[in-house]
């Protein structure tokens, strides 16, 4: 009985330290703190503000840029050649058509890609020796939607243009002010390329000279389309030549020059 008794106490003994140490053990634990997640609130720019508005414009115009100057190469290339070129204008389109821009560029694309559609329906009417008055007209055509990109450009960007004020109503020029040109205006090749100086305004006519990037010419008159402009071929006097209009800077308004016979 007394060795009974002795388990029983040596047992309950045993329990109370067993509870005595994971009551402890778990006292001197130390949780584990959660772990804490920062979220960064991150503003969302405005693409239509300055100066993301002229990295938006850039883009935009970067493809314009490109475009140009495959025109400019497509307007100094034989008829036969073109083949070479018009698919690269058409790439160049395509990628301008698929450009994703801010809403406040829509007016500005509307005018780049009629450009680059009406230069390449052109150019394929060229190709496919089209009615010259269609051609004709849709090279005016061409040059009238990049004439309205460019004004949406300079817009969009603060740049003001330079713009003939016609004189006041009932106001005529007086004797004494100068309404000839004292000195023949002049055209320069703005570049990338040299430029095709062509026996006649024609772009199936010979090219007896070229006018080279920023090289200039001495202009002396223009067809009644305007599309054309006759320069005295550089370095060789009294000789005439045709340059297309649309790749040249002119340092008068066109509509200045008188107009001449081929």
């Amino acid at each position: 009985m007394k060795s009974m008794t002795k388990f029983i106490s040596n047992l309950f003994l045993a329990l109370t330290l067993i509870a005595c140490g994971t009551a402890e053990n778990t006292t001197n634990e130390t949780p584990t703190p959660a772990p804490i997640v920062t979220v960064e609130a991150t503003a969302t720019l405005d693409p239509c503000l300055v100066p993301q508005l002229t990295e938006e414009v850039t883009k935009v115009n970067k493809l314009m840029r490109e475009f140009d100057d495959y025109a400019t190469l497509a307007s100094n290339t034989p008829q036969n050649q073109l083949v070479v070129i018009i698919p690269e204008l058409q790439r160049v389109l395509r990628d301008a058509e698929e450009q994703e821009i801010p809403s406040c560029l829509f007016t500005l694309k509307k005018y780049q890609l009629e450009h680059m559609k009406s230069v390449v329906q052109t150019l394929l009417a060229f190709m496919g020796n089209s009615d010259p008055n269609f051609v004709n007209a849709n090279i005016a055509k061409s040059r009238e939607f990049h004439l309205l990109y460019d004004v949406e450009l300079a817009r969009l960007l603060g740049i003001t243009l330079p713009v003939t004020t016609p004189p006041p109503p009932g106001t005529t020029e007086t004797a004494d002010e100068p309404t000839a040109i004292s000195s023949p205006p002049i055209v320069t090749n703005p570049g990338p390329n040299e430029l095709n100086l062509r026996t006649s305004p024609d772009f199936n006519s010979a090219t007896p000279a070229v006018l080279s990037v920023s090289a200039t010419a001495n202009a002396f008159g223009r067809t009644s389309d305007n599309l054309w402009i006759q320069v005295e071929v550089p370095e060789q006097p009294g000789v005439l030549a045709w340059v297309y209009a649309s790749n040249v800077q002119l340092s008068i308004p066109i509509e200045q020059l008188p107009i001449a016979i081929p």
